[in-house]
């Protein structure tokens, strides 16, 4: 059993999934047909559980996104997301076995807007910390830049592979708007909330370059990376066994301590009821966010003591 999460509706979350055992099955293409394939699903799955996207990024690897979801549904949304982006994956690989790793999606909630800015300027910029490019902008595959967020809206057409175009479930045609997020848009304001953005990416650059710098390592460049094969594996050290953080606060350690109170609550107060659950009491009140015992096991919700 997974452990206990919180699901609550106008959560603003940063999201990742990679692939099994780092294989490149997600690496742009020349013909962007990678990319068509991403941006489908993504707005198939946004569309149909009311999530506003505000960035995205497909790398070789793993994919990142930034959404918030409104109406507190983000597993139903990453269910449908990563199926039909794994099956999609498959057909245009010609790939017979899975394709994303057995580890849970990353989830972290976005408690601040300094931790938005964090987490959307480090998924624009993960192609130059990745050494694949020097420029966020010269990634090849699929990707927001800092003017988009809030301004881009991606028209993409169904892609030829695994979806039927006999069913009416599949449109011909999905549009996806790149929204800015109500906080960012409510403090700074559209204009300087991308221009913070853009400053932090250029940080997040610099850094990159003067790493790169440090170990003798060279970025590989957009058209060497269209030219890689998808059975490639990335072979860069990593470390296991990391704990996937619950949330992002950006240095803010009142917003940081509140959402640990809240999460020691939470879990106090789900087991007391899961306690009562196996003891055979339908009667136990679950908290308010618990999603797994509420929408398949149909248990009451309701407030903490």
């Amino acid at each position: 059993m997974t452990r206990p999460r919180i699901v609550n509706p106008g959560a603003t979350l940063a999201l990742s999934r990679r692939t099994t055992r780092r294989h490149f099955l997600l690496h742009p293409d020349e013909a962007r047909q990678m990319e068509q394939v991403y941006w489908y699903c993504l707005a198939y799955a946004a569309k149909l559980h009311g999530v506003l996207v505000h960035a995205a990024c497909l790398m070789s690897t793993h994919a990142h996104e930034v959404i918030t979801d409104v109406r507190g549904e983000y597993p139903k949304f990453l269910e449908t997301f990563h199926r039909n982006l794994a099956l999609c994956t498959k057909a245009l690989r010609g790939w017979p076995e899975e394709v994303f790793n057995k580890d849970s999606t990353g989830v972290h909630a976005l408690l601040t807007p300094e931790a938005m800015i964090e987490s959307i300027a480090y998924l624009i910029a993960n192609p130059v910390e990745a050494g694949a490019v020097r420029y966020a902008k010269d990634w090849p595959g699929a990707h927001t830049l800092p003017a988009e967020v809030g301004a881009r809206v991606i028209h993409v057409q169904r892609p030829p592979h695994y979806f039927d175009p006999q069913k009416p479930k599949w449109p011909d045609k999905l549009e996806l708007r790149l929204e800015m997020p109500v906080a960012l848009e409510l403090d700074y304001g559209p204009d300087l909330a991308r221009e913070r953005i853009a400053t932090r990416v250029r940080q997040n650059e610099h850094h990159a370059w003067n790493e790169a710098r440090r170990t003798g390592r060279t970025f590989i460049g957009p058209r060497r990376v269209l030219r890689l094969l998808h059975t490639k594996r990335a072979k860069s050290y990593e470390v296991s066994g990391n704990l996937n953080p619950r949330f992002a606060a950006a240095g803010n350690r009142a917003a940081a301590t509140e959402a640990v109170r809240q999460l020691r609550a939470f879990k106090a107060q789900y087991q007391r009821a899961l306690a009562r659950w196996m003891a055979g009491d339908r009667n136990a009140c679950f908290p308010v966010g618990t999603w797994w015992m509420r929408v398949c096991h149909g248990a009451r919700c309701g407030p903490g003591p």
